[in-house]
């Protein structure tokens, strides 16, 4: 009997602070102009809240909620980065080979043609690759011809149709880091020369359907297009959609039938353009708190999730790029937190890590602490303003507020 009422009593108060962070966040987003809203804390390995709120369709007059997907921008690297780690399981990939062998062409940073760039170091962005002002014209010629895009090395090789001198840097692969989204096209095509698969069914093969994720890499791949989210940004005072204003409808499809496996993973745009809703999400940030386990099921090993979350490249002033709020330790795909954010926005003592992602008007955010097993994601598909620094230093002043709700109004940190 007592066991009984505790667990009423129990139920009653997890509804109560549902309902308290649901009207927190319907404030933020009303405070800092956000479109739409989609917040999810894990706990322990398991989902312990999920809140909505705004459109998905400013147009339509559509509502965010459970299955809105979204273009989830930069996170897509870290989720790539999880079912890449399964080739290492397999001892088919040597993340300290030299790239070039696995993709068939000479890739040398020609201010020092002696020294490889790693597969480890393109996923850690040290290898010295930029994004020089070859990339977007090698980057549109890719997603306007995906059944036959160009090679990567034309874009990296001196003499290819889109180099240019400014796609590498002068410092020596491993000695800087430099954020370069090409880094991931080229492990996406890493990824198809291994395993003769393109590169959106190893991952679906590999991740989402062990997960039980129903998200794409590719908007072609997603089979609930209706409920796709559309980014916005802002202009003259309007909003105005930056990518995925598909209407309900995919209507003009992309053809990839003549792509051939292994030329340009690029295609399924690895570095950025996974669609997938915050709740599925949540499921690789269990994977990860659980060392590579879902509901008791090996998917990846418990190494390869340690190998990504270890800081195998530590950032200075002097090594690094400033990435303002999203500055902090690399691991493999990962932004390991800086200690200011511990303490002063996160719980003392947190630990936190993950992956941010900005684009087209969206921000979104994945972190969480592998140790204590809490962690939280939030994504937004639009902000009126612009997202704006917060004192923290590790976190838009938006993402400060949704996290000081958490505190506030959830069992977050886990009780």
């Amino acid at each position: 009997m007592k066991k009984a009422v505790l667990s009423i009593i129990l139920a009653i108060s997890l509804q109560s602070m549902n309902g308290q962070m649901q009207q927190a966040i319907e404030r933020i987003a009303g405070e800092y102009g956000l479109m739409g809203l989609s917040v999810v804390a894990v706990c322990d390995g398991k989902i312990t809240g999920e809140w909505y709120t705004g459109l998905r369709d400013y147009d339509r007059n559509l509502p965010v909620d459970e299955n809105t997907k979204y273009r989830i921008a930069s996170i897509s690297k870290f989720v790539m980065t999880t079912a890449m780690m399964k080739l290492c399981d397999q001892k088919r990939l040597d993340l300290d080979a030299d790239a070039g062998d696995y993709l068939g062409f000479r890739l040398r940073n020609p201010n020092h043609p002696e020294k490889p760039v790693t597969v480890r170091m393109l996923l850690l962005h040290t290898g010295s690759l930029n994004e020089g002002s070859g990339y977007d014209p090698f980057l549109m010629a890719t997603y306007n011809n995906v059944g036959n895009p160009p090679s990567f090395s034309e874009l990296f090789a001196p003499g290819g149709k889109y180099y240019t001198d400014d796609m590498w840097r002068k410092e020596a692969p491993g000695e800087y880091y430099t954020y370069c989204n090409a880094n991931f096209g080229l492990a996406g095509t890493i990824i198809e020369r291994i395993t003769g698969q393109r590169f959106e069914e190893y991952i679906q093969q590999t991740l989402f359907i062990p997960l039980g994720i129903s998200g794409s890499y590719i908007a072609e791949g997603v089979t609930d297009i209706n409920n796709l989210a559309v980014i916005y940004g802002r202009e003259d005072g309007k909003w105005i959609p930056g990518t995925d204003d598909y209407k309900g409808m995919m209507s003009s499809p992309r053809d990839f039938s003549g792509y051939v496996t292994g030329t340009n993973g690029a295609v399924f745009s690895p570095q950025g353009g996974l669609r997938i809703s915050a709740a599925e999400l949540a499921r690789i940030m269990i994977l990860h708190m659980n060392k590579g386990k879902y509901e008791g099921k090996r998917i990846i090993s418990g190494k390869s999730i340690r190998l990504m979350h270890r800081a195998q490249f530590i950032t200075t002033p002097a090594n690094s790029d400033n990435e303002g709020v999203r500055a902090g330790n690399r691991g493999l795909s990962v932004q390991i937190l800086t200690g200011s954010a511990s303490g002063s926005i996160l719980p003392e003592g947190s630990h936190f890590l993950g992956h941010s992602g900005s684009a087209y008007g969206l921000v979104s955010d994945f972190y969480f602490d592998p140790k204590k097993k809490y962690g939280f994601i939030f994504i937004t598909n639009g902000i009126a303003g612009g997202p704006e620094a917060g004192s923290s230093g590790s976190f838009y002043n938006f993402e400060e507020a949704l996290i000081r709700a958490l505190h506030e109004n959830s069992e977050m940190p886990c009780k």
